[in-house]
């Protein structure tokens, strides 16, 4: 297999090193927009097969063996994805301790089981900079402007970090407004004579993701030897859900004192259905004012964007100008804290 992997990236490499002179013979009187595209193409070329390579000399029948073997051992085996490329493998440790050391792990590692994304806080870290350093670098080529380029790799990394948030908050959303539902769907069970492992067990089969997946390894946890409670509250905390943590409590308390669990369940599960009801209300109520947040923000970066692709010389004073840069950022600033503002405004607690 190895011989194969490096017979295939020796043929690549040779597939595209024999190609160069004819892409040089028909470009040579190409205009710079082709130039540039023509550097792009190579640059992505070039990092293909480097990754090509990396993937084919790290490939080791032996991983996914250890892998699972690492699960029930004490041995701590990084599983990552990367773990089998031992140059991404390095980078990944080092951004990863670099977080650790600043704090940040928690709030990475939290986002990502959230999100539901395979990825460790390291690996995703480096995800993330390879993606801003090579929109930034692109940024920079095309506008032939290193600030712009800057710029471009930071605005990458904060819709990152923004597109990571929102997708673990629509998971988490999505969990509690179908809480009140497991939670009868529990208390049903334990009616019918079924113990709370076999109504988790029903839950993790029949309702849907993300709650069939978090209570389906919470089944898993329990039959390696973990209580029941302890699993539950492991699902509380991945999700971040302090409705499913006050259920958890009533079980809890159930346990140690007595009492109808079921019927502590379903009264549990009507008030959480009222306060959803409630929530719904309240955000259709405020809908005017969040989208008129949405339209205020957005709008200034929409025409700044169309202005930049249509008449750029409109903008050269703020690009190209110390003044025009403080101004930029300023207002950009400000523009922020206006959002920021608004949200606060709308945003109401139940």
């Amino acid at each position: 297999m190895r011989r194969l992997g490096f017979g295939v990236f020796a043929t690549l490499v040779a597939l595209v090193v024999g190609a160069t002179p004819a892409l040089a013979q028909t470009t040579v009187d190409i205009g710079s927009g082709a130039r540039v595209l023509r550097i792009v193409g190579t640059v992505a070329a070039a990092g293909a097969i480097v990754l090509l390579g990396i993937l084919l000399a790290g490939l080791r029948p032996e991983t996914d063996l250890r892998r699972r073997l690492g699960s029930y051992s004490s041995e701590t085996i990084d599983t990552g994805f990367l773990a089998r490329f031992p140059i991404l493998r390095r980078f990944a440790s080092r951004a990863e301790r670099e977080a650790e050391r600043r704090g940040l792990i928690p709030s990475i590692e939290t986002a990502l089981v959230q999100a539901n994304v395979p990825l460790k806080p390291g690996e995703a870290i480096m995800a993330a900079l390879v993606v801003a350093i090579v929109a930034g670098a692109v940024g920079a080529v095309m506008s032939r402007n290193v600030l712009v380029g800057i710029g471009v790799g930071i605005g990458v990394l904060v819709i990152a970090a923004v597109a990571m948030q929102g997708v673990a908050n629509r998971e988490r959303d999505r969990f509690e407004s179908q809480l009140p539902d497991t939670l009868n769907l529990v208390a049903a069970s334990l009616r019918a004579g079924y113990s709370l492992m076999q109504a988790i067990e029903a839950v993790g089969q029949e309702a849907p993701d993300p709650t069939g997946r978090e209570f389906a390894r919470a089944l898993s946890e329990i039959r390696l030897g973990r209580s029941p409670v302890e699993a539950l509250k492991d699902i509380a905390h991945r999700i971040g859900s302090v409705d499913f943590d006050w259920a958890v409590l009533a079980i809890e308390i159930q346990r140690e004192v007595g009492g109808n669990l079921g019927e502590v369940l379903q009264t549990t599960s009507e008030t959480m259905l009222h306060r959803t009801r409630l929530k719904r209300e309240v955000r259709a109520m405020t809908a005017e004012g969040r989208i008129s947040a949405w339209v205020l923000g957005s709008l200034p970066f929409l025409m700044f964007g169309y202005l930049f692709l249509n008449n750029r010389p409109y903008l050269e004073p703020l690009l190209n100008s110390g003044w025009g840069l403080v101004s930029l950022g300023g207002g950009i600033f400000l523009l922020l804290v206006g959002i920021f503002w608004i949200n606060r405004i709308v945003k109401v607690e139940v």
